[in-house]
């Protein structure tokens, strides 16, 4: 299939010249898909293994908050939960940005914390850890959601990139040259047939000029 040659209205010099033009551009397309692709996949590979360790840092984190708020609860009342939950933040928000990365544009997440007015005295430390180790996980889990949205947006600009670099290498390149090649034997066929039709002629005039 790559080795067909491409349709031609007409096959001529100036046809065969803007095919090598063609041939040259395809090759210089193809070197800068492929470095492309090259960065992409490295950036896919980075982006999978932070999604790996960062869902196990979130599961342990998740266990140590746990344990945290377990004791916790062991002398503090529900109640009190219950209040400082309500006091502790006044708003959380995250804000959506966005970062380009080898030319793909990839969500960037900033959450905003703020803190409401409380007197920290008049409950229990351990709260405010156990509030803090979850707002960690929450954070951790935000940076999870931006790391895993650009893995899929990197993977699928990586399937694109191949596809094109693919086509390139095995159907689009490899047909130029077949046509170009195919170009250049039928322009040598006609020049060795011109050849023997001039001598051809020449022999019969020669053979008129002595009778």
């Amino acid at each position: 299939m790559s080795q067909q040659i491409l349709r031609l209205a007409r096959p001529t010099k100036i046809e065969l010249i803007r095919l090598r033009r063609r041939l040259a551009t395809a090759r210089r397309l193809h070197r800068v898909l492929r470095d492309r692709l090259l960065i992409l996949t490295q950036e896919l590979v980075a982006l999978y293994r932070e999604v790996v360790e960062s869902r196990l840092r979130i599961h342990e984190e998740i266990i140590r908050c746990e344990k945290e708020l377990v004791r916790t609860s062991s002398y503090v009342a529900p109640w009190i939960f219950e209040e400082f939950s309500n006091v502790r933040i006044k708003s959380f928000s995250v804000v959506l940005g966005s970062r380009i990365v080898a030319g793909v544009r990839l969500p960037l997440l900033e959450h905003e914390v703020v803190e409401g007015h409380y007197d920290p005295s008049a409950y229990p430390i351990t709260l405010k850890e156990v509030s803090e180790c979850y707002e960690g996980v929450l954070r951790n889990i935000i940076r999870l959601a931006e790391t895993e949205i650009s893995l899929l947006e990197v993977g699928r600009e990586v399937q694109k990139v191949k596809r094109k670099v693919n086509a390139l290498e095995n159907l689009i390149i490899p047909r130029l040259r077949a046509t170009i090649k195919y170009l250049r034997m039928k322009f040598e066929e006609r020049e060795r047939e011109d050849k023997v039709r001039r001598k051809r002629i020449k022999q019969i005039l020669t053979r008129k000029a002595r009778i």
